[in-house]
């Protein structure tokens, strides 16, 4: 199993039981999956329940794990999986990833204090890139929300996706391209 050094460690002792090697295996990934599932779907609590089925799946699954990528590549695509079964089975769909919106466990300190009008005006350019991206096609979302938001290279996103790394890059060009276009006209529009 190869896994980065200090993870390798936590995931065969989780995968042997150790209470501990679990906790900090949980501690170390939930709050990228979360984020993930977060800006997939909008809700905070599809997001929690997603979240923890998630990981009650990588128990039921662990002894049998073959690392064939990143552990959180895996993660992710389990993640994913679930959000889309559970989306099916409310025949509803989801809400479009919102990369302007930071559930309030996610946020960090940015070291120093903005006034209101850099508020309003993230807040613009927030609102306007996730009017933008809603409007892209559901893989595209995807393919973004799984480079930008849980920050996995193209290269554990070709592999979690099952695809080749040059048809990945391809497509990541391609969704930035019409992110862009569309960006623009709304730009030339206002």
């Amino acid at each position: 199993m190869a896994v980065d050094t200090q993870g390798d460690w936590v995931l065969r002792a989780a995968a042997t039981g150790d209470a501990d090697a679990w906790r900090k295996l949980i501690d170390r990934h939930s709050g990228r999956v979360y984020g993930l599932i977060y800006r997939q779907c909008g809700d905070r609590e599809l997001a929690e329940e997603i979240c923890q089925a998630t990981f009650v799946r990588v128990l039921d699954k662990l002894d049998g794990y073959q690392e064939q990528g990143k552990l959180e590549a895996w993660l992710c695509r389990i993640a994913l999986n679930l959000l889309r079964d559970e989306m099916r089975r409310r025949k509803r769909q989801a809400a479009p990833t919102d990369f302007g919106a930071t559930p309030p466990e996610a946020l960090g300190a940015t070291g120093r204090e903005d006034g209101p009008s850099d508020r309003l005006e993230a807040a613009e350019r927030a609102e306007q890139l996730r009017r933008a991206v809603a409007t892209l096609p559901e893989a595209d979302r995807e393919l973004l929300s799984l480079r930008y938001t849980a920050e996995l290279s193209y290269q554990q996103i070709a592999e979690m996706l099952g695809q080749p790394l040059g048809t990945v890059l391809a497509r990541g060009h391609r969704a930035l391209k019409k992110l862009k276009a569309i960006l623009d006209t709304a730009e030339q529009a206002a």
